[in-house]
This record gives C-alpha cells, structure tokens and sequence, in this order.
C-alpha cells in the first residue's frame, strides 16, 4: 500500500514534534541532572538562540542553491541524530555546550524547511497542509504525556532516548519525499532564493515591525520552556501531571488551529498578534504568583492565544504582505528572528532572573507581552495591507 504525500508530511511532522515534545519541557530536567544550575541552563538556550539566528537563514540558503532540498534534509537529521546520541557520553557544561552547538547550526533549519515544502505543496493543490500539520501536535501530546508518565521510574536519561528515537523517524522520513523541480521556484519560491531581494525585504520596517511583534509574543514563552517544569516539580507537581498539563495546552492549541478560518477571516494579522499579546499579559501575570492548581489547566488554555493567534498573525502577514518569491525565505528569517535573537534573550534574563525570583520570573514575560502588543499597534498603523517591495 502506498503512502499519499499528506501522509509521508504527517510522518515528517510527528517525527519532528516527537522530539519536540519531549525536548521543550523535558530536557532542562536532563540538564538539572547533569548538574548544572538554573543560570547554566539559561545560557545554554541563549548561546543556541543567538548562534540560530545566524545559521538558520544560510543553512536554508545554501538549500536553496543546491535545489535539492529533501536530500538537505536528509543529511541534517542524520546528523542531529549522532548528535543526540553524544549527549549521553556529556556530563558538564562544557562538552554539553559543544554538542548544543551542533545541534543549534543543524537542527532548526528542518522545520521551516519542511513547512516551505509542505507549504509548496499544499499551494499546488497535493495535501491538504492543516491535516498534515496537525499529525506534529499529536505526537507532541503523546511525548508530553508518555515522558512525563515515564520519567520518575525511568530516570532523566529517557529523554534523550525518546529524542534519538524521533531523530531516527525524522530521518527516514526524508526518504518518503523526494526532491520535485519541475515548476518548484514557480510555486513559492523554494528552490530559487534571491539573497539580495532578501536582504531588502529583511530591511523593510513593515517586515521588522510584525516579525518583533509575533517574535516576542513567541519569546513570552521563555520562562515556561526553560523552567516550567522545574517549577511545577519545585511546587510538588509530579511529572505525569506537568507532562498532561503540557499536553492539555497543545490540545486546545489544536483545537484553534482547526477552527481558525473564521477567526483568520475576521482579524487582521495585527489583531490576531495583539490578542496573543494580551493573552500573554494575563496568562504569565497570573504563574507569576503561583496560582491554585485549579486553575493552571485555565491559563494553560492561554496557549491558543499566546502561541496559536501569534502564528497565525505572522502566517498572515507573510503570506499577505511578501511577496510569493519571496515567501519561503521571509518564514525563514522570521523563524530565525522568533527562535533566535528575541527568544534568546528572553531566556538570557529568564535564567539569571529565576536563581533569584522564582516564579516571580514570569512577570518579565508580562513586560514583554506588553512591547508586542505595542509592536503589534504599531504594525497596524504602518502596514497598508500590500505587498513590500522586495
């Protein structure tokens, strides 16, 4: 029986959020058992988010001139996956930071790759994207619940079982899809990059002014995928409980996304980012001060807003305001400025704030939903609805 494309993407998506899933709440646990403190944790995911902000663009860059990006693809995941496996060989800072760092130049470039040439292929009318897609927030549910279920008998060293274990499907899922070039550049500009119309776009205030906005909506989020799970388990939440906690937030997540067309229809991109932002001013106000547990699976509904409505804002934009040559290489760059620069400074402070404050970290997150919801205004006021010219 063979498998349609829609399904070869969902396999590449669940492989990929498999490994995210586990990733995000999970390996600052694996850190803590390596012995590291709260501000080496920090460090390590601000050193990674500043050097992807570099690496990301070229990495896909570099893809796009070879035109073959499926085989790109392929050796990326091979070796993120003999990455993975060294983690285990680590046991200080150090040699834990050597390995971060080529997990950092290698890693990252596969999703957004994967979502232009999902993307290039759904536009052409051979998936449907949202169905696919929504295979990746499964396998994160099913990672947040079956770690989190796991990890007290197992040890810390689970997780990065689980990861290698997602590197290994992530890997043969390349081998599923194959480079097509007929007609690829035509579709949405993957495969044939201008570096210089790049440049311009990237310059333009109406492009910086949105991709701030939904960045640091994304970055609001640092304290909570840094140290979330470490102050759940300091607050006495066992680990099954944090992993359903983290999964019920990707459900409702999911249950926006599938219901997203009238919401998109209805709210302009900077709408849709403003509402992640004040989502994020209440949700990250009220961790700050420990609520009942009661009302944790509440906030954690927040999501939708705060991670959902940011995405779907920036989407948007993109695809409303760049232009479709340009398109695969604008996700490109946001994705960099999302996960990098912004991200990586959020959690910078996050880990120097935490060792002092607690809990309490969580209202920098709070200052920060507030400069989105401004960047947001701003981009509302500026943008005319168009195209920048590349």
């Amino acid at each position: 029986m063979t498998m349609s494309l829609e399904h070869r993407y969902a396999f590449a998506y669940g492989a990929i959020f498999l490994a995210m899933g586990t990733f995000l709440p999970y390996f600052p646990v694996w850190l803590e058992s390596r012995g590291l403190s709260p501000y080496e944790i920090g460090l390590l995911f601000a050193i990674s988010g500043v050097v992807r902000m570099g690496t990301m663009p070229v990495i896909a860059y570099l893809a796009d001139r070879a035109g073959a990006p499926v085989r790109v693809l392929r050796v990326l995941t091979a070796v993120t996956l003999v990455a993975n496996l060294v983690y285990l060989a680590t046991g200080s800072f150090w040699p834990i930071l050597a390995v971060l760092m080529v997990m950092t130049v290698f890693g990252p470039p596969i999703m957004p790759m994967t979502d232009a040439l999902a993307m290039r292929d759904s536009e052409s009318g051979k998936l449907v994207y949202g169905r696919a897609r929504a295979w990746g927030s499964v396998a994160f549910i099913v990672a947040n619940l079956g770690v989190g279920a796991a990890l007290g008998s197992l040890g810390p060293d689970l997780v990065i079982w689980v990861i290698v274990f997602g590197g290994v499907l992530n890997f043969a899922a390349y081998f599923l899809l194959s480079d097509q070039r007929e007609g690829d550049a035509e579709i949405s500009g993957v495969g044939r990059v201008d570096l210089a119309s790049a440049v311009r776009l990237v310059r333009s205030p109406v492009f910086l002014v949105f991709a701030f906005a939904a960045a640091s909506v994304q970055a609001t989020h640092a304290v909570y995928y840094a140290f979330g799970t470490l102050h759940w388990q300091s607050l006495g939440l066992s680990d099954s409980v944090i992993g359903a906690l983290w999964a019920w937030a990707v459900v409702v997540e999911v249950v926006l996304l599938w219901k997203a067309a009238p919401i998109v229809a209805r709210f302009g991109p900077a709408m849709l980012i403003g509402l992640a932002g004040a989502g994020g001013i209440v949700r990250w106000t009220i961790m700050a001060f420990d609520p009942p547990f009661w009302s944790l699976p509440v906030l954690q509904c927040l999501h939708a807003m705060t991670f959902a409505l940011a995405h779907l804002g920036i989407m948007q934009f993109l695809v409303r305001g760049v232009p479709p040559q340009l398109a695969s290489t604008a996700q490109s760059v946001y994705s960099a400025l999302a996960s990098g620069i912004v991200m990586a400074g959020a959690t910078y402070a996050s880990g120097r704030f935490y060792e002092d404050f607690g809990g309490l970290t969580y209202l920098a997150m709070t200052a920060l939903a507030v400069l989105a919801c401004g960047a947001a205004f701003l981009g509302h006021r500026i943008w005319n609805g168009g195209r920048i010219d590349g």
